[in-house]
């Protein structure tokens, strides 16, 4: 991080460009520089016209999907009026350094064509893209907030409580970063930061855009508050109601906690600009009401559980790696098992397994990131590739990873046997298949091709039709 700072202490010049683009209508593939491959997609609202400067969101989805991710935000954008840049080029491969440069790179060159309102600009992401756009109000100055969607990273050791941005995380109940999402927002809300927690159902990368809406409407709010922009009553109100809408229906679908929650939040956010009796009638309702009793109970006790699984995984997860104790591999199939079964079910303990499983899949990602940075044993490390393609099936880095090993250890065998499986979950880059390292004598071998031709319909080095090598 202390990189990407000095990077961005050198100071980006750009001189402002005339940039032709239509308004209430998205455009893909703006460069960033002529130099380098880098683009996003840009939204101008309808009601955009020169001659003043505009709030802005910077938007980083996860897999660099900018047009997608532009459309998500058209019609907050629309509503609320903001300008959307969103960024082509975030990506889970690349570690956080690059991604954030990458971002940074996007700011400031928007920044130097744009009439950008420099204290109404927010980013905004989700996963990778959730981590990047928390890392922006630590490097630029005079962010109006972060909306951190499924992932977030902040350095509290980078943070300046002068730089006093506002903290929206978004999480899906069927996340493991629910837990590690609110902690943050709390130490955040103690150093005086305002914060806000949204839920919603599900796992998907981005919410329902009316959860977009309403906590872009949080930041929106903020700067009114801040005397940034005007009040504008009728959009309070129309916000307000919107919300409002939102809660009434959560209770009627008896997803009473959820209501909760959403009230609580409205309750901070509309604070000074509406009355909250309302609100706080509502709140009254559901502390009277036995089903919502029942329901906190059962979070609480779930809450327990989930906590007492995730210490034992850890134990356990910290242990056999440590040993290198292949093994219990059968054991942690069994628990995936076990997991899958009770995700089957509809109930609170069905979004636990889930939020279990994500979080033994990025829990062992992050491990095995770790080892690789370490002197860690083979040994140790085939363990934890292996357990991850346990918890993530689709993990073709770690069945690469546990191939490059098994070759190493002159066990081709086990090499085999992640070849076939990662082809059968899917894998199709075949020339990818002749470049893992550490693999040129098991890739000679006709085992290895036949396999690959099996599955591909091709190989470099076997002809299915002769039964020998090319």
């Amino acid at each position: 991080m202390k990189k990407i700072i000095f990077f961005l202490f050198l100071g980006l010049q750009l001189s402002a460009q005339e940039l032709v683009v239509k308004k209430g209508i998205v455009v893909d593939d703006l460069k960033v520089s002529d130099t380098l491959d880098e683009s996003y997609a840009l939204y101008l609202p309808t009601t955009y016209q020169n001659g003043k400067l505009w709030p802005v969101l910077f938007v980083l989805d996860g897999e660099g999907r900018g047009k997608a991710a532009a459309h998500l935000f058209q019609s907050t954008a629309e509503e609320q009026g903001y300008m959307i840049v969103a960024s082509n080029n975030i990506s889970p491969q690349k570690d956080l350094e690059q991604n954030v440069l990458t971002s940074a790179r996007l700011i400031q060159h928007v920044a130097g064509i744009l009439p950008i309102d420099s204290s109404q600009i927010a980013s905004v992401g989700s996963m990778t893209g959730g981590r990047v756009a928390s890392t922006v109000p630590l490097i630029f100055d005079n962010i109006l907030g972060v909306i951190a969607v499924g992932d977030h990273w902040v350095n509290f050791n980078l943070l300046d409580n002068k730089k006093n941005f506002v903290f929206i995380g978004i999480v899906g109940d069927e996340q493991f970063s629910t837990s590690g999402m609110q902690n943050t927002a709390n130490t955040l809300s103690r150093l005086r930061f305002p914060t806000q927690i949204y839920t919603y159902s599900g796992d998907e990368d981005w919410p329902q855009p009316q959860i977009i809406n309403s906590a872009v409407g949080s930041l929106t709010l903020e700067a009114m508050r801040k005397k940034l922009r005007p009040v504008d009553p009728q959009l309070v109100e129309q916000l307000y109601r919107q919300d409002l809408a939102r809660a009434n229906k959560l209770m009627s679908l008896n997803q009473l906690m959820n209501a909760d929650a959403l009230l609580e939040i409205m309750e901070e956010k509309y604070e000074g600009f509406i009355s909250t009796a309302e609100i706080r009638a509502k709140q009254n309702q559901l502390s009277r009401s036995r089903n919502y009793s029942q329901q906190k109970r059962e979070q609480t006790a779930v809450t327990q559980k989930e906590t007492r699984l995730i210490d034992d995984f850890i134990y356990y997860l910290e242990e056999d790696i440590r040993t290198a104790n292949f093994e219990n591999l059968g054991w942690w199939n069994y628990q995936k098992n076990q997991l899958d079964s009770l995700a089957q079910k509809s109930n609170a303990e069905s979004k636990m397994a889930m939020r279990l499983q994500d979080f033994i899949t990025e829990y062992v990602r992050l491990k095995r990131q770790d080892m690789e940075e370490r002197r860690t044993p083979l040994e140790s490390k085939l363990v934890a590739n292996m357990i991850q393609t346990i918890f993530d099936p689709q993990a073709f880095d770690a069945y690469r990873k546990i191939i490059s090993l098994s070759a190493q250890d002159n066990d081709f065998q086990t090499a085999y046997f992640y070849l076939e499986e990662m082809l059968k979950h899917g894998y199709k880059d075949m020339e990818n298949l002749y470049n893992i390292e550490g693999t040129l004598g098991l890739r000679l071998t006709p085992e290895y091709n036949q396999i690959i031709e099996n599955h591909l319909g091709k190989s470099k080095f076997y002809d299915a039709s002769e039964g020998a090598q090319k």
